[in-house]
C-alpha cells in the first residue's frame, strides 16, 4: 500500500510539474540559444563574440515592446533548460547543429534565425515551427525543397550603440578592418589592402600568423566603443565569405559602420546595390578595389556624402527594433 502511494505521489509530482511547465508556458518568455560561449578562454567567449552581440541588439529590441529573454550557450546544450519560456529562438551563426537542443512536443514555439549559411544541416529544419533567414534566395529553396514556414529577416544593428562619434574620441585608422579570419586563409579585404599597400589596420582573432604586427593592431575591439573606431576610419573594408555572396547574406558588418556614420568599401553584391544604390562603394576585383580605395582616400567630401545617405536607409530599415517587430509579429501569429 505504501509502494502504491509513493508512485501516486510521484505520479501527481510530475503532472503538476508538466502543468506548470507546459500548460501555462509564458508566451513573453524567450530563450535565445546562442553558438557563444561562457569559457572566458573560449574564442567564441561571449563577451567578445559577435554572434553574442547580434543576439543581444535583438534582446533589447524584443525587451522594449515587452519580452523577457533570458540566454543559453554552448555549455548549456546538453541539457537545456527552458523554464516555462514559451518561444525559443536558436541563432545559426559560426556552430554547426547536427540537431537543435532541447526540441521536444512541449508546445513552445520555436524560431530557427540562420544567418550563416556554412554548416547549416537540413535535419534541424524539421524540428522548428519557424525558420527566420537572413537571405531571401536561401529561404526560398528551403521552401521549396523542404516545405518549411519561413520569412525573410536580414541582420540589423543597434543605432544606440552604433552611432556617429566625435572625431577626438578615438584613434582615427585610414584604412581598418575588424574581423577574424577563422579559416586561417585569410580575407580577400585584407588581402587586397595588403596588396595595394595603403595603411591598413586590422583588429580580429586567428591573425597572428598571418599578419605582421605594425598591421595587425589588436585581437578584439570592446563593442561598446567599436563605433568610434567604425566612424572616425576613413574606409572600412568589407568582405563576405564566397556562400554568403552566393544566397546573398548582407554581412552585418554594413549596417553597423553605416550606422555609425562610416564609409564602408565592400564587395559586390547585388543585394547591397539593389538597398543603398551608389553610398555603399564596392568592388568586383583587386583592380577595382585599389583603384576606389585610392580615390576615396582623396575625396572625403565625397565620402561624407556617401556615409550620410547610407545611414539613413540603415535606420530607416535595419535596426534592432525593426527585427524585434518582424519576430514578435510572427511569434504572435504562430499557433501551438
Amino acid at each position: 500500500m505504501k509502494k502504491i502511494f509513493l508512485v501516486l505521489i510521484a505520479f501527481i509530482f510530475v503532472a503538476v510539474v508538466y502543468w506548470l511547465f507546459t500548460v501555462r508556458l509564458d508566451y513573453r518568455r524567450i530563450v535565445f540559444v546562442l553558438p557563444s560561449s561562457e569559457r572566458a578562454a573560449s574564442p567564441y567567449y561571449y563577451k567578445k563574440d559577435g554572434d553574442f552581440f547580434l543576439a543581444d541588439d535583438l534582446r533589447i529590441g524584443l525587451e522594449k515592446i515587452g519580452y523577457k529573454v533570458e540566454y543559453r550557450f554552448r555549455e548549456d546544450y546538453d541539457d537545456l533548460k527552458l523554464g516555462n519560456a514559451g518561444n525559443v529562438i536558436y541563432f545559426k551563426g559560426y556552430y554547426n547543429f547536427e540537431h537543435l537542443p532541447g526540441v521536444r512536443n512541449d508546445r513552445r514555439k520555436r524560431v530557427l534565425y540562420v544567418y550563416y549559411v556554412e554548416g547549416l544541416n537540413p535535419a534541424i529544419l524539421s524540428e522548428v515551427d519557424i525558420v527566420a533567414c537572413a537571405s531571401q534566395k536561401l529561404l526560398a529553396e528551403l521552401q521549396q525543397e523542404y516545405g518549411i514556414e519561413g520569412f525573410f529577416l536580414p541582420q540589423f544593428t543597434n543605432p544606440e550603440r552604433f552611432k556617429p562619434a566625435q572625431e577626438n574620441e578615438i584613434q582615427a585608422y585610414k584604412v581598418l578592418f575588424v574581423g577574424s579570419n577563422h579559416t586561417g586563409k585569410g580575407r580577400m579585404a585584407v588581402d587586397y589592402a595588403l596588396k595595394a599597400g595603403d595603411g591598413l589596420a586590422v583588429f580580429g582573432k586567428f591573425w597572428e600568423k598571418h599578419l605582421e604586427p605594425s598591421v595587425l593592431k589588436g585581437m578584439y575591439i570592446d563593442n561598446e566603443v567599436l563605433y568610434q573606431y567604425y566612424s572616425n576610419a576613413a574606409v572600412v573594408l568589407n568582405d563576405h565569405r564566397s556562400d554568403m555572396r552566393y544566397y546573398g547574406f548582407i554581412s552585418n558588418r554594413i549596417y553597423d559602420v553605416t550606422a555609425s556614420g562610416g564609409f564602408i568599401l565592400t564587395d559586390y553584391m547585388p543585394e547591397i546595390e539593389a538597398i543603398y544604390g551608389n553610398s555603399v562603394a564596392m568592388y568586383k576585383n583587386f583592380e577595382e578595389f585599389k583603384f576606389k580605395l585610392s580615390y576615396y582616400l582623396t575625396h572625403p567630401k565625397e565620402r561624407q556624402m556617401m556615409s550620410q545617405k547610407a545611414r539613413q536607409i540603415t535606420l530607416q530599415n535595419f535596426t534592432h527594433e525593426i527585427a524585434a517587430k518582424k519576430f514578435d509579429a510572427f511569434l504572435k501569429n504562430m499557433q501551438k
